[in-house]
């Protein structure tokens, strides 16, 4: 029993440690024009992302079965 609680406790550590560098290493959330600037380039990427996917679908294109109006 004593070698599991050991063994949970150095999970819950490493987890915790993990996470606390994980939380310092990153840019600093309270730079409100760092973060929008991030938030712009996330927003670039997933509109290209979105651009792409439906260009390989055939989706950017209209559809032969619509009449044109």
């Amino acid at each position: 029993m004593q070698k599991h609680k050991i063994f949970v406790q150095g999970i819950i550590l490493f987890m915790v440690s993990v996470s606390l560098f994980g939380i310092l290493a990153s840019c600093s959330p309270t730079d409100k024009y760092h973060n929008k600037r991030h938030m712009d380039n996330i927003k670039k990427d997933m509109d290209s992302t979105h651009r792409d996917i439906d260009h390989v679908l055939g989706l950017d294109e209209p559809s032969n079965l619509v009449e044109e109006k």
